[in-house]
């Protein structure tokens, strides 16, 4: 009888959890926590910042849970990633590493010019 209710228990716990769509909770995670705003919109990087899209996911984690962990020693790009890091839980590694890993390219979508450059002082 115990093993019938937990087999039961367990899959609630299975249906529950799939129905869950981790690439899309990556995604939206991607945009909220502000990753946009340094790697860019597409996980393409942005001046120092590098390209996260398309990389093992072992490795994002890792990285991820490096910077939340403050470990080692790391240049100044590098510890602009703690304050991020340290809010985010392991599920939410999870979905966002589980995203970049998988990232699809959407090509009609807009990108940045990172080719760009200003001249002058910004016309003031």
């Amino acid at each position: 009888m115990l093993t019938k209710l937990l087999f039961l228990l367990s899959l609630g716990f299975i249906s529950l959890y799939a129905e869950i769509d981790i690439y899309k909770e990556g995604e939206i995670l991607y945009s909220q926590k502000g990753c946009n705003g340094c790697h860019g919109i597409h996980g393409e990087g942005m001046h120092e910042y590098p390209v996260i899209m398309n990389k093992p996911k072992w490795y994002l984690v890792k990285k991820m849970k490096f910077y939340r962990g403050k470990k080692g020693v790391m240049n100044q790009t590098a510890q602009l990633m703690i304050p991020f890091a340290e809010n985010l839980n392991d599920d939410e590694i999870s979905y966002l590493t589980h995203f970049l890993s998988l990232y699809k390219e959407d090509l009609n979508a807009p990108r940045y010019d990172i080719e760009f450059e200003s001249w002058g002082d910004g016309g003031s």
